[in-house]
Order: C-alpha cells, then structure tokens, then sequence
C-alpha cells in the first residue's frame, strides 16, 4: 500500500514539474512570438506584403483589360499570375531584409526593438497603399461598366440565330448587282461584273451602309432579274441595276437605283465616259448611290473611294479582266496572267497587288499548295497597302494570311484598321470572329460572327459560324443556323454532329446520310 502511495506521490511530482516546465516554455515561446510580431512591424513587413497583394491586384485587373483588347493568348495571363505568386514570398523576404532609406536601398541592420525602421519606408509604404487601393476602386468600378455593358450586349447571345439575321439594322443596305450588256459579246462581257465590283469597292468604305460583296451578287451575272425578287433573296433595301453598250472607245451606262420595298425607282441616269476613264464610273455611281439613298458621309470617306486611280488605259482593262473569271482553279490562274500583265504595265496600282494577293493566297490553299505562291500572295498584299494603307481588301486577306501562319497578334490588329475604317464592315466582323475562333476565344468569335450575319445574313462565307457554335458547345444554335443558308453536305454534317452531341444519335444518322 505504502508502495503505491509512494508511486502515485512521485508520478504527480513529476507531472506538476512538466507542467512547469511547459508553462515555462509556452511562455517563453509566446514572448519570442510577440517579439517576432513586433519586429514583423518594425520593418513594415505586413504592410509591404499588403502593398504587394493590393499592387499585384490591380496588375492582373490592367493586364486582363489590355491583354483581352490585343486577343492575346490566355497563356500569357497564366504566366503572368504564376509569377506574381512566386513573387510574394521573395518580396516578404527582401521587405524583411532591406530598408529603403534616403540613401537607397541598404540591408536592415540589428537594432533595439525600440528603435523604428527608417520612417521612409512606413511614409512610402504608405502612400503606395493609399494609391493602390485608389487604383483599384477606380478598376472595380470600370469592371462594373463593363460587366453591365456585356450584360446589355449578351442580351443578342439568348436569341436564335434566325433572330440575329433578322434583326432591326439601323442602316440601310445595298446590292449592286452585275450590269447586262446590252449587245453581248465575249470581248466586252467582262465589264459587267467588273464594273459592279469596282463600284462596290468603292462604297465599302461608307460606314452609314452595308453594301453586298461581290462573291453574294456573282449569280445574277448575265441574267434579266426583277429587282424586287432579287432585293428579298439578298436582303436588301435598295438594289442597282443597269445595262451598258461598249461602243468603239466609249462606254454608255444606263443605270437604276431602286428602292425594293416599295419597287419605286429612286433615280435613274445615263452615263457614257471614255473607256480609257471608265475608272470614274466607280466616283460617278457611287456619288449618286449616296445621295439618292440620302446617306450621311464625310469627306474623309469619299477620298478613300477616290484614293485608287489607274495610270495605264490598257493595265486597267486587263484589271478588269482579271475581275471576272471565277473563283476557280482555272478562274485563278486566268486571272493572275491577267493581273501580272496589268502591274507590268502599271505598277502604281494598289487594287491590281490585292487582287493578285488574293488570287495566289487561294491558289496556295486550293490549287496546288505551294509556299511560294503563298509568299508572293503576302508580299503582294504588302506591296497593295504601301500604295493604299487603308485598301480594306488587303488589309483583310493579310490578316487572313498572318492567322494562318500563327501571326494571330498582327491579324487582330489588321482587322481592327478595317473597323475604324468602316465599322458596320460584316466581312470585317467575321474575321475578326473567325481569329478570334482560331485562338479558341469561342464566346468573342460567336459575339463577332453575329453582328456579321446581323449586317450580311445571306453571305456564303458566314455559314461557319456553325463551327463556332459547335465548338463552344451551342449545339442548338449551331442546328438552327445551318438552316440560315443554303443546304450543303457541309451544312448537314455539322448539324449531324450537333444532333449526336445532344445524344439524338438517330437524328444524327439521318443528317449524315442527307
């Protein structure tokens, strides 16, 4: 009995003793803790962190805003967080280390506890905080424009596509269809096109109309139309149309602009210039378009669709030659001889390098894939914009050109000039959809193809914003824009791949077999 009493003595000794021992200790720890604490304070270690956290903060803010307005890669923002989070620990660390003093920067030396770090640094420190954080109430509220701009803006992203294309426009738009020649003949039928295409070339540039590319009116060539069927196929609100009788060296143009809903012929006038001027019909046409559909412009427009004149009466027609033959192999290859006699003659002629460009670019991708032709196609798009810097086709095919070859930064910017230029420009839009649906930006691609389809529903080229949708797994809207255009096994083989994502696999085999 005296023997356990004794252990159960000892065993409480011993544990009394510890718990002097850790009281002891906790104390001690909790002293060297508030120690720490304070030396923390001294050197402004909480607040340089704090300096850091607020300034890292408002960098990620501004490079998300220039990063996402220069379409640059997401990689680019990760690289950027990755290393403002490496960083802080080594900021702590130098913040701990050094004291900026009046002198510079110079190490912290042991002191007594009493004793503040240089009242610099908390000074500074301070004011860095102040304007940080001033900083970044300004960005929040900035962030908070822009999230209620996007909401108003998204508002399109909950209607269909058949909505989209069908749209209220706040300007009107045009088609200027192929001319008919009065007294056909193989040697002067190219003008019909042609001419259209110069005059649409020209009221590109005027931002308060939409006017109908050349690839959407090539149908109609050759052929008596009925305005008002053909401006309800199209789309449109006014259609120009008219005839034209090449005879000898003189070109008489009969020409009408009619206004399709109410099939009322708006103005109507003969024209005649010598061919060697037929360059002026383009000036001519596109002054009376303008007034006769009462169209707000400025004079900074009218000289961009003035800035193009030929120097050589013969370049110039083999010009226009080249303009006709069809987007084919053989169409392309007809219409290089041509463009190449056209710049042997006249090497001042910005339209003439464009098209050139265009036709190698397509024969690089559809002919006989080739390199070099691919490099003659950009160095003639070069050559196109050191005569014209705002020549709207070569800015948009150069852009094309860089996206393929991964030059995405250079192509965002190329279409971004045509928008200043004319920002109601649809193929503009498209493109820049299209860049941006290259580098996987699928919400802003489907954002950019919409407003194209909303200014120019009936453009072929537009019918891959089906892809988009595919990809951005919009699979409905990707079915229901398919039936926007024409029918095509392309269409069907998209709408077949929305159908099986959906899991409507029976209707998906149908599609395929369509």
């Amino acid at each position: 009995m005296n023997n356990t009493r004794s252990q159960i003595y000892l065993a409480a000794k011993q544990n009394s003793g510890f718990r002097v021992i850790c009281n002891s200790v906790l104390r001690k720890n909790l002293v060297n803790l508030k120690k720490y604490i304070a030396e923390l304070k001294k050197r402004h270690v909480f607040k340089a962190g704090l300096a850091y956290l607020i300034g890292a903060w408002v960098l990620t803010e501004v490079s998300a805003l220039v990063l996402d307005t220069f379409a640059v890669p997401p990689y680019v923002m990760k690289t950027i967080l990755i290393v403002l989070v490496i960083g802080f620990p080594i900021w702590l660390i130098f913040s701990w280390v050094y004291d900026l003093t009046p002198e510079g920067i110079k190490k912290t030396h042991k002191s007594d506890p009493d004793t503040l770090k240089s009242p610099v640094i908390n000074h500074r420190l301070n004011r860095t905080i102040i304007g940080l954080l001033s900083i970044a109430v300004v960005l929040l509220v900035v962030n908070q424009l822009r999230i209620s701009t996007n909401n108003s803006e998204n508002k399109a992203g909950n209607r269909t596509p058949d909505e989209i294309a069908t749209a209220e426009k706040p300007i009107e738009l045009i088609a200027v269809l192929p001319f008919f020649n009065s007294k056909s003949d193989p040697e002067t039928d190219y003008l019909g096109f042609a001419m259209a295409d110069q005059i649409i070339g020209g009221l590109v540039y005027l931002q308060n109309m939409v006017v109908r590319p050349s690839a959407s009116i090539r149908q109609y060539e050759h052929q008596r139309i009925d305005p008002k069927t053909v401006g309800e196929e199209l789309q449109v609100d006014y259609i120009l149309i008219g005839n034209y009788l090449k005879e000898d060296n003189v070109i008489r143009l009969n020409v009408e602009l009619i206004h399709v809903h109410s099939n009322e012929i708006i103005w109507r006038e003969p024209l005649q210039v010598d061919f060697q001027s037929a360059f002026e019909l383009q000036d001519i046409v596109a002054k009376e378009v303008i007034a006769g559909m009462n169209v707000q412009f400025t004079q900074k427009e009218l000289s961009r669709i003035r800035k193009n004149i030929p120097h050589d009466p013969l370049a110039y027609e083999y010009f226009l030659r080249s303009i006709s033959y069809t987007y084919t192999n053989e169409g392309d290859q007809l219409a290089i001889k041509m463009l190449e006699k056209s710049i042997e003659l006249d090497s001042t002629y910005a339209p003439a390098y464009y098209h050139l460009g265009d036709r190698l670019h397509r024969n690089a991708i559809y002919g006989s894939p080739n390199s070099e032709e691919a490099l003659r196609s950009e160095n003639a798009l070069l050559k196109a914009l050191s005569l014209n810097s705002e020549h709207m086709g070569a800015l948009g095919n150069l852009a094309m050109r860089y996206t393929e070859t991964d030059r995405i930064m250079e192509a965002v910017e190329l279409t971004k000039q045509i928008l200043e230029i004319n920002p109601n420009s649809a193929e503009a839009h498209f493109s820049l959809g299209y860049i941006y649906r290259y580098t996987g930006m699928n919400d802003e691609a489907i954002h950019e193809m919409e407003k194209a389809i909303a200014l120019d529903s009936k453009n072929r080229v537009f019918r891959t914003i089906i892809i988009t949708y595919l990809f951005a797994g919009e699979y409905e809207k990707a079915i229901e824009a398919g039936r926007l255009f024409e029918e095509s096994a392309f269409i069907f083989e998209i709408q077949g791949l929305a159908l099986f994502k959906l899991g409507k696999n029976t209707e998906a085999v149908e599609y395929f077999n369509r």
